[in-house]
């Protein structure tokens, strides 16, 4: 365990949850008939809205700090494999899955749209992030070179021109819209303006003089409580949902995400694992993130057939299928995990390396063997 980053597994555990939740709270915060699991399940989306930046910011921060990420060997040996070969596993259990419920016709139009639609919403995030692996090795090279001051500028661009027209444009009423919209030519967002996060985990890793943990601790609450009131209100006075201040190109969610990253590495770098049970969830995080599509999916078809009810209706019932819906998910992931042949299919690791951690073998083994 010696080699494991406690603060990374402590966020990427929390992001995991975060991602599921905001899935499972996606339909209560679309309807207005129960006011008070709105407002709960406002507060959390908010609270979990980082969870995807993060995912990115991770990724950035280790592979652009590792010198083989230069190698285009292994890129293609292991990188782009271990993340394209699960995608398309679970995509055909999905397809698989539309088949069997005798929607055969829409699973051929899926196939037939894969490379453009993922079969699931949540999967957009390894559309995204594959791009970013392929040119990993160059900017690997680039970032090697850059000086401070060409960092601070290359994350500027991004967020005056990416974050912040973005933000502005969703403020200022329609027809200014276009006053604040760049022109194709001029427009930074590379792979969706999320290649941003990936950059951004790398840039603040090489930070040594971190803010103050009072400060991170005020902007997270500050920035947390804009978003949730900011939601709020336009829900109650647009009567519809909006994501203006819970989207991943705003500038509420760049702040949030990059403080509870460094929040994160001032509080948590140097600690050492000293249980099995972080490291675990951390491991099978991947495969829990492309699980939870089909678990939620299966878990609302069998909430209407026992409740005849669209899904939860008050906190302590979203509360439960969360629970249910995220242990269902873990237990999963570790039985597949612990499947010789295929546990890399459904997680991206080796069965060799999910031993040493985040299977039912590492589990139970005893610790002088690890």
């Amino acid at each position: 365990m010696k080699n494991r980053r406690y603060d990374y597994d402590v966020l990427r555990v929390c992001s995991m949850l975060g991602v599921i939740y905001l899935h499972v709270a996606a339909g209560a915060l679309r309807s207005w008939n129960y006011p008070v699991l709105w407002n709960f399940s406002n507060f959390f989306a908010c609270l979990s809205t980082p969870a995807v930046p993060l995912f990115f910011m991770m990724s950035g921060a280790l592979l652009l700090k590792e010198e083989k990420t230069a190698d285009l060997g292994l890129l293609f040996r292991k990188r782009i494999p271990k993340v394209l070969i699960p995608l398309l596993t679970y995509s055909a259990v999905t397809l698989l899955y539309s088949v069997v419920r005798n929607n055969a016709a829409g699973a051929l139009e899926s196939l037939s749209r894969l490379l453009n639609t993922p079969v699931s919403v949540p999967y957009w995030f390894l559309y995204a992030l594959i791009p970013m692996y392929l040119i990993s090795p160059m900017l690997k090279k680039m970032v090697d070179g850059l000086s401070d001051a060409h960092w601070n500028y290359m994350m500027a661009l991004w967020v005056v021109l990416t974050l912040g027209l973005y933000t502005v444009r969703t403020f200022v009423p329609a027809e200014y819209e276009l006053v604040f919209t760049e022109h194709w030519t001029l427009n930074l967002n590379m792979i969706g303006g999320y290649l941003g996060y990936f950059l951004l985990g790398a840039y603040l890793e090489r930070w040594e003089r971190l803010p103050s943990r009072k400060i991170l601790v005020v902007i997270i609450a500050a920035t947390l409580a804009v978003s949730v009131l900011g939601t709020r209100w336009d829900t109650y006075t647009k009567l519809m949902y909006l994501d203006r201040f819970t989207n991943y190109l705003t500038l509420f969610t760049f702040l949030l995400s990059a403080a509870i990253f460094l929040l994160a590495k001032s509080c948590l770098r140097g600690k050492e694992e000293k249980g099995k049970l972080l490291p675990l969830l951390s491991g099978v995080s991947f495969a829990v993130y492309l699980l939870h599509p089909l678990a939620i999916g299966a878990g609302e078809k069998l909430w209407t057939l026992l409740f005849d009810t669209m899904g939860p209706a008050t906190v302590l019932q979203q509360l439960g299928f969360y629970a249910a819906i995220t242990l269902v998910c873990i237990l999963s992931a570790v039985i597949l995990a612990s499947i010789p042949g295929v546990c890399y299919l459904f997680t991206g690791q080796t069965y060799a390396t999910a031993c040493k951690s985040c299977n039912l073998q590492a589990l139970f083994r005893k610790k002088d063997m690890i």
